[in-house]
C-alpha cells in the first residue's frame, strides 16, 4: 500500500497556524493525521502577522466574538509553556500590554466609547494621562490627548510559534505533505447521507475520515468532484503590509496603537510598523503606497520612526469571511467535513481556542465552546446547497 491509498484519520487542509495547531492536538490524541500545504509550512498569513493578542484593544463590543477571543487569550500562557517545553522553542510571549494613544478628535470619541463600555463591564482597562503614557513610553508622541493601557492585551512572535507548532505536530506522528495542490474533495453518498471520504491532490489520492478545511484565503477554491465548490461563501484574501526597523534607543516595550496603525517591540531588537488593509486579490507585492502610509502612521505614534533603518519589508493575505468572523465546525450537510477559516485578521490569537474545539469535534463529536455563531449555517446558501 503505497502513502497516498494508507488511510488516515483526519486530513486538514493549510498548514498554516490554523492547521498545524489542530493537527498537533489530534496527533496527541493518538490520530493519524495528515496536513497537506500547497506552499511550505507556515509561509503565507501566519508568517506575515504581527502577533498580537489584542481582544479587549479591538472589541467594540462583548458580543460572541470578543467572548472567543478572550476565551482563547486565556489559553495562551499554557499553550505557549507547552510548546516551549514540547519543542524547546521560545515563543516570545510577552505581557506588557497595549498603549492606545489619542491623537485627534476622532481618537477621542472612538477611545471614549471603548473606555465607557469596557469599564461598565468590569474589564481590565486603565486611562492614562500624557505624563504616564511618558513615563511608559518615553518616545511617543509629544502631542498624544491621552491613552488607554490594555494589561490583559499580549503578543507572541508569530513565526516562533509557527515553527514550534511544526516541529510539536511532527513529534506526534502528523505527516506534512508541502507544495501539494488540493485538486478536489472526495465526497461519497450512502443511505441518503453524505459523508467526506478524503481528497484528491496532485500526489494522487487520500482516504480519510475527516477532513478539516483550514486553508485560509485559498478556502473558497476548494471543489468536490464534479467541480460544485464547497464553499459557497466568499474567504476573501485581504493584503497587509508590514515593515520591520531597528528597534530606537530607548527601546519600545509596549505594543503602541492608534487608529491608524501600530508599533510592536520585538525582543530581537527589531521593531514591527503595520499595516494595510488592501482588496488586491492573490496579489503579495509590497507597494510604494502601502509602505508610505504605515511609515506615515508609524511615524504619528513615535516621530523618530523616520530617522530608523528599515530591516525588511513583507505582505501576507488575510482570509475574511462576509462578516469578519471565523468559520468553524462542522458541516450540517458532509458527515466529517470541518471548517476552520476566514480568521481574518486573528488567526494567530484564535489557534488556542480553534484547536480545542475543532479537535474535540474530531474527537468526541461536540465542543465545550458553543461554535453556532461560528457556524457555516449562518450564510444564507452553506455548503452543500446545491
Amino acid at each position: 500500500m503505497n502513502q497516498s491509498s494508507r488511510p488516515r484519520d483526519v486530513a486538514i487542509i493549510g498548514g498554516g497556524v490554523i492547521g498545524c495547531s489542530i493537527a498537533w492536538r489530534l496527533g496527541q490524541a493518538g490520530l493519524r493525521v495528515i496536513v497537506l500545504e500547497r506552499n511550505r509550512i507556515g509561509r503565507e498569513a501566519s508568517h506575515a502577522a504581527g502577533g498580537i493578542l489584542a481582544p479587549l484593544a479591538e472589541a467594540d463590543s462583548d458580543d460572541d466574538f470578543f467572548k472567543l477571543s478572550v476565551a482563547s487569550l486565556a489559553l495562551y500562557a499554557d499553550f505557549a509553556s507547552e510548546l516551549h517545553e514540547v519543542t524547546g522553542i521560545d515563543l516570545e510571549y510577552r505581557t506588557e500590554g497595549i498603549i492606545y494613544l489619542a491623537l485627534s478628535d476622532e481618537d477621542e470619541l472612538e477611545m471614549e466609547r471603548r473606555w465607557q463600555w469596557q469599564k461598565s463591564a468590569g474589564l481590565n482597562v486603565k486611562r492614562l494621562d500624557p505624563d504616564c503614557v511618558r513615563k511608559l513610553e518615553p518616545l511617543a508622541n509629544p502631542a498624544l490627548r491621552w491613552a488607554l493601557q490594555f494589561p490583559d492585551d499580549h503578543q507572541v512572535n508569530n513565526r516562533r510559534l509557527m515553527s514550534a507548532l511544526a516541529a510539536a505536530a511532527q513529534k506526534t506522528g502528523v505527516e506534512f505533505w508541502t507544495s501539494t495542490e488540493v485538486r478536489h474533495l472526495l465526497i461519497e453518498e450512502d443511505s441518503n447521507e453524505r459523508r467526506v471520504a478524503g481528497v484528491s491532490t496532485d500526489r494522487g489520492k487520500l482516504r480519510a475520515r475527516f477532513v478539516i478545511i483550514a486553508a485560509g484565503s485559498w478556502s473558497s477554491l476548494l471543489t468536490d468532484e464534479t467541480g460544485q465548490r464547497l464553499v459557497s461563501f466568499q474567504v476573501e484574501p485581504v493584503r497587509g503590509q508590514m515593515i520591520s526597523f531597528e528597534m530606537p534607543a530607548p527601546p519600545i516595550r509596549h505594543v503602541i496603537y492608534s487608529r491608524k496603525g501600530y508599533l510592536i517591540p520585538r525582543l530581537s531588537g527589531i521593531l514591527i510598523a503595520g499595516s494595510t488593509t488592501e482588496c488586491a486579490g492573490y496579489d503579495k507585492s509590497v507597494t510604494a503606497g502601502g509602505i508610505a502610509s504605515i511609515i506615515a502612521h508609524a511615524t504619528e505614534i513615535v516621530p523618530g520612526i523616520k530617522d530608523l533603518a528599515i530591516v525588511e519589508t513583507w505582505a501576507g493575505l488575510r482570509p475574511r469571511a462576509p462578516d469578519d468572523w471565523p468559520v468553524l465546525g462542522l458541516d450540517p450537510q458532509i458527515r466529517g467535513l470541518l471548517y476552520a477559516t476566514g480568521h481574518y485578521r486573528n488567526g494567530i490569537l484564535l489557534a488556542p481556542i480553534t484547536a480545542k474545539t475543532i479537535s474535540e469535534l474530531v474527537i468526541r463529536g461536540e465542543s465545550s465552546v458553543n461554535l453556532v455563531p461560528f457556524s457555516i449555517t449562518r450564510f444564507a446558501h452553506h455548503s452543500g446547497a446545491g
